[in-house]
């Protein structure tokens, strides 16, 4: 190659630097990658896909012009127990004439892999030299005898090149450095510094290193058959693997660079360059892998001599202190000069005195600038810190300030009897964050408390790159400070969970607006729904069983269990609030609130205080009555919850208002079993309401009754009660009152009465022990209207003219005033003896009843229960007398039980 020496002191302003786009290891980078770090950046390349070019960048040539360019080739490894100093690469430089539109080919060679940390635990304990295995796997000649591995990679080289005629042409190629061995050779010297070598002429051949039980670098043009040697520039120069040895012991994979670096064993793999660097034949314990032989080709003018040839040796200049960083040396004075970018020399100033007017003009001048710049200076100094205090008053009455010093500090919660973490320290970073990039939102699944609730997908969460499917929370970006409060408390007491029986919290998403909870996804909805619309029909049979309705039940009781045993009241146990994995047989029942109930069923709560919602009719007396809230509070609710699941959805207290229900549990009243409830289940719940919460079972008790009545063949036969027609809580109800009744509590039929049926007057025949009352039923035309409230007591009337009641014919009535100043509120009984009115059949009555009890509904009677006593209701069977002593009375005749 022809060269020109002048060219090297040639200073060009504009400079490109290429690196290795963030890529290591045996392969190059990728187009992506280079397009993310060339990013506002002055470099364009493109690099290539396949073949001996994959992974090299091309770029064009801006201008024709004459260039400086500098290869730098990569260092090599380090061995495990050989890490105090690395075998560098080798930096070149030379300068070339381009023109315009040429392309440039350049392989960034990427560093060999050091043996360490170790990819397992047995190599890592080798890196942290509690391990000897290496060192008792050889013999006197540090030749390997067993165990492999703990090199360093050879370095690869960086090749720069253009084709002419299709043909690779080599400009410069800085080879690698060589791997170190896994052990330091303790007759080597640190000072010890190898000799570059290189080659200048293409008639040399660019062939690999040698390869031995490490892999040889890789050279210019070669071909090799072995995976753990680097391949030449024509093969693809990929870096190559570790010794088969050590993969197959210890699996200690540790590859040689991009670049034709060598792979590893216990020797150093040798470095990539034009020829590849050599590697030992044995596998030495203390054998470095050898640097590769870098090339240059100088570029020049090409000249022609008439006589004799001439040699020159010329000093090079030290131009460091100029600004242009070029000089040349002046050949009369011998000075060094300093040039400018058009290769001119500065000229020198010409000596003199300025005159006194100049002098006056600067300084005056000078004042009258620093007393502007002080003005100006004061002046922003004043508006900058009003600004600044204008901006921190705003920020600290933002909700985004109050969050971030939530999250940067720790949450000392109190005693609540809700959320009980009993005074424990509880800090946000306990919290999993999930990067919102993994997270991607699917379709709504309803709105919530704070926001919507969706489902949705996140990527990454165990460990692998599948999706996991999750019911996904939200926050607004614009809420109040206390919502945000709300919102990471939930987030805080889910996250303290961890049981079968109770919906799992995944993580969170707080970093970017709005902000997520992401939630175990129960595509089996919420039990209260998934109840109501599998009951039986004349129409359409139901799939459920008893037997599936107690494993529900026992699925709820053992996550009562686990809040019980860790001392947590969750006094929301029911049916909205537990949801089913699935709606098919293999369901799983489980305590969780996705926020979206708290709006949707408003209606069953008594705002007390306006402080908490709380659920009326799944409440005990002493919380009605003193706010006392314990684990016998959930039981009482489970209770209620058993009634729910068993009368198949139906709401508790049918057809009474919050206030009636607060007036009759305090008074001993008690709801009686739903249809086809078996007794022992009935038995429960009486056994969860009992009236002093001592009396009450735990968890552990109620989950072994419940286990019983799955064993027992009269529970699990029998058969749910079919629904013939509209629920009264859902369509309406009619209510039949006797003439001249305006003051006694009405009875309530269903439309699943016979249309044919009517009651007519008659006289009844005799009972045993019970005197002849004659009742006046006449069916009116159906009407459809909301479940009479008027059985209520004249204590419930004065109480109805102190609230605001807001009635929902499906759900109750939502309670909106403080209820009651005292026991005395709640003392009213819910039965009150009624009169039966004369005239009513002819004839006035003998008897005096209890018309309240004779109220009769689609899922049970309300009636009473007490404290461990079996109450036994005195039974009034109120039929029409049979032919012989009454004509016209129909055949489809109606009995009502009391």
């Amino acid at each position: 190659c022809d060269f020109n020496l002048s060219d090297l002191q040639r200073f060009f302003q504009s400079t490109w630097w290429f690196t290795s786009c963030g890529a290591s290891g045996p392969r190059g980078p990728t187009q992506a990658q280079c397009d993310s770090a060339y990013r506002n950046t002055n470099v364009s390349v493109m690099v290539g896909k396949e073949g001996p070019l994959r992974g090299v960048q091309m770029w064009r040539v801006p201008a024709t012009n004459r260039y400086k360019i500098t290869a730098y080739g990569a260092a090599g490894g380090k061995g495990a127990k050989n890490h105090n100093k690395r075998s560098h690469g080798v930096i070149i430089s030379a300068i070339f004439p381009l023109e315009k539109g040429d392309i440039l080919y350049l392989l960034i060679g990427h560093q060999g892999e050091d043996a360490c940390p170790g990819r397992n635990a047995l190599t890592h304990k080798i890196c942290l030299g509690e391990s000897t295995v290496i060192e008792d796997g050889f013999d006197r000649d540090s030749s390997a005898m067993e165990w492999a591995g703990g090199g360093g990679g050879g370095g690869g080289a960086t090749f720069i090149f253009r084709l002419e005629d299709g043909e690779p042409v080599p400009l410069l190629i800085a080879a690698g450095g060589g791997g170190k061995a896994y052990l330091e050779d303790p007759e080597s010297s640190l000072d010890q510094i190898p000799l570059e070598q290189y080659e200048n002429d293409t008639v040399a051949a660019g062939v690999n290193g040698r390869t031995g039980a490490a892999g040889g670098g890789g050279g210019w043009r070669d071909t090799t058959t072995h995976l753990w040697a680097g391949k030449s520039l024509f093969e693809g120069p990929e870096g190559g693997s570790s010794c088969p040895q050590a993969l197959s012991k210890l699996g200690w994979a540790t590859f040689g660079g991009f670049g034709g670096g060598g792979g590893a064993c216990t020797a150093g793999g040798g470095g990539g360059g034009y020829r590849g660097g050599d590697v030992s034949q044995t596998d030495d314990i203390t054998a470095d892998g050898q640097d590769g032989i870098s090339f240059i080709c100088f570029s020049l003018l090409s000249a022609a001599m008439e006589s004799h040839g001439e040699a020159e040796i010329e000093v090079h200049l030290n131009c460091s202190h100029c600004q242009t960083q070029s000089c040349k040396r002046d050949e009369d004075s011998r000075l060094i000069l300093c040039l400018c970018h058009n290769e001119e020399v500065l000229g020198s100033v010409a000596e003199g005195h300025p005159s006194l007017s100049l002098i006056l003009a600067v300084v005056a001048s000078a004042v009258v600038m620093g007393i502007v710049l002080t003005c100006a200076s004061l002046t922003l100094m004043y508006y900058r810190k009003k600004n600044h205090l204008h901006a921190v008053r705003v920020r600290l009455q933002s909700p985004e300030y109050k969050l971030s010093k939530i999250r940067s500090s720790t949450i000392m919660t109190d005693y609540n009897p809700n959320y009980c973490f009993a005074g424990k320290v509880a800090s946000l970073s306990e919290l999993k964050e999930v990067p919102r990039k993994n997270i991607t939102l699917l379709r709504a699944l309803g709105h919530g408390a704070f926001g919507e609730v969706y489902e949705g997908q996140v990527l990454g969460m165990n460990g692998e790159n599948t999706a996991m499917q999750v019911a996904i929370k939200t926050l607004p970006e614009i809420c109040s400070e206390q919502d945000e409060m709300d919102f990471l408390m939930e987030a805080l007491i889910m996250s303290k969970f961890n049981h079968q029986n109770i919906v799992r919290c995944i993580g969170v998403s707080l970093q970017i607006l709005p902000r997520f909870i992401l939630l175990e996804l129960m595509t089996g909805g919420d039990l209260k729904s998934f109840l109501r619309h599998n009951r039986p029909k004349i129409s359409q049979a139901s799939s459920l069983t008893m037997l599936e309705l107690l494993h529900m039940a026992r699925d709820i009781a053992f996550g009562c269990q686990y809040l019980e045993e860790n001392h947590f009241i969750h006094r929301d146990i029911a049916a909205r609030n537990c949801l089913l994995t699935c709606p098919g047989p293999e369901r799983v029942a489980k305590i969780g609130d996705f926020g979206m109930a708290r709006d949707i069923y408003r209606a069953s709560y008594y705002r007390k205080g306006g402080r908490a919602m709380l659920p009326v009719k799944w409440m005990p007396p002493e919380a009605f009555l003193e706010g006392i809230f314990t684990c016998k509070t959930d039981t009482w609710s489970f209770g209620v919850l058993l009634w729910e699941i068993f009368s198949l959805g139906y709401m508790p207290y049918p057809c009474k208002t919050n206030q009636e229900v607060l007036e009759f549990v305090t008074s001993g009243g008690r709801m009686d079993p739903p249809k086809s409830c078996p007794g022992p289940v009935y038995r429960i719940m009486t056994q969860c309401w009992q009236h002093c919460p001592e009396h009450r079972p735990n968890f552990s008790t109620i989950l072994e009754r419940i286990n019983y009545c799955t064993q027992d063949p009269d529970v699990i036969n029998t058969p749910l009660p079919v629904e013939y027609g509209p629920a009264v809580e859902e369509e309406g109800s009619t209510v039949i009152r006797p003439e001249g009744s305006g003051s006694m509590t009405p009875l309530l039929v269903t439309h699943s009465m016979s249309q044919d049926a009517s009651l007519q007057p008659c006289i009844s025949a005799p009972l045993p022990q019970v005197h002849k009352p004659c009742l006046l039923l006449q069916r009116p035309v159906p009407e459809h209207r909301p479940c009479s409230r008027s059985s209520s007591s004249s204590g419930s009337q004065k109480l109805k003219n102190k609230t605001k009641n807001l009635w929902n014919p499906t759900y109750g009535s939502w309670v909106l005033e403080s209820f009651g100043r005292g026991k005395t509120a709640l003392s009213h009984t819910q039965s009150m003896p009624l009169s039966w009115p004369a005239g009513a059949a002819g004839g006035p009555l003998t008897a005096v009843m209890d018309l309240a009890k004779l109220q009769s509904f689609p899922c049970g009677n309300v009636n009473y229960a007490y404290d461990e006593q079996s109450y036994e209701a005195e039974s009034f069977i109120l039929k029409t007398p049979n032919t012989s002593f009454c004509s016209g009375c129909p055949t489809n005749q109606q009995t009502f039980f009391v």
